[in-house]
């Protein structure tokens, strides 16, 4: 009896292990489906007139721009909301997208992050993008910190890591975009504003609320866009 009833556990526990192998496979598959599927060289990419990274129609009406920190846990998770609204308006040619580096819980590594990312925006113009969704992915997969995990996203794109590691002494658009934010009042991440036309960048209000702090949800954004674009 005691023989058959431990086999029937056995079989009971594979089952319990198969299944959470499987699950676990899942959520990995989905969480690479969200980073790096998008193509940002149809979308424009270009900089503003202080030099932050921006996508998208130029005759666009509005403009959505994010403070984000690739270390921060809750920009990771928002991210995936980030590129559905990439993939929904900036590349239908609704909205464009703005991304500025404000540097929160990823500290030092972000401002060093950015550094490297600009640097990879100079040698492969429009770089800047595929290695910002490479930097989501090395803090999704917990490489973000380590030695290697940047270096590696920059060697994979083809680039001489030494030389862009020389240049990223020089950047200075990490500092430009905490100015930027910090004046109008940006104190964490994520953080959402958005311009209409050329206009500055302001927070979004919508149904009588003002998304001051934090992530914006999608349902929101998708109505203020479709607001400008009618």
């Amino acid at each position: 009896m005691n023989a058959k009833k431990n086999q029937q556990l056995l079989v009971v526990g594979g089952v319990i292990i198969v299944a959470v192998v499987l699950l676990v496979a899942a959520i990995a598959i989905s969480g690479n489906a969200n980073v790096a599927t998008v193509d940002y060289s149809t979308m424009n990419p270009t900089r503003t007139e202080d030099g932050a990274f921006i996508i998208g129609n130029p005759d666009a009406p509005i403009t959505l721009v994010e403070f984000a920190d690739w270390g921060c846990p809750h920009c990771m998770t928002y991210h995936t909301e980030m590129q559905r609204f990439v993939t929904e308006f900036v590349a239908t040619g609704q909205a464009r997208f703005e991304f500025r580096i404000f540097p929160t819980a990823g500290g030092q590594q972000t401002v060093f992050a950015g550094q490297i990312a600009e640097c990879v925006d100079d040698a492969q113009p429009g770089g800047f993008w595929t290695l910002y969704d490479k930097l989501f992915e090395l803090s999704k997969t917990g490489r973000y910190f380590t030695d290697n995990g940047i270096r590696s996203a920059v060697q994979e794109m083809g680039l001489n890591y030494s030389e862009i590691l020389s240049c990223s002494q020089n950047s200075t658009q990490v500092q430009t975009d905490v100015q930027f934010g910090s004046s109008r009042g940006v104190n964490g991440t994520p953080a959402v504003m958005v311009r209409y036309d050329n206009g500055p960048a302001q927070w979004i209000s919508y149904g009588g609320t003002t998304y001051d702090r934090g992530s914006v949800p999608f349902e929101v954004i998708a109505a203020v866009v479709a607001q400008a674009n009618s």
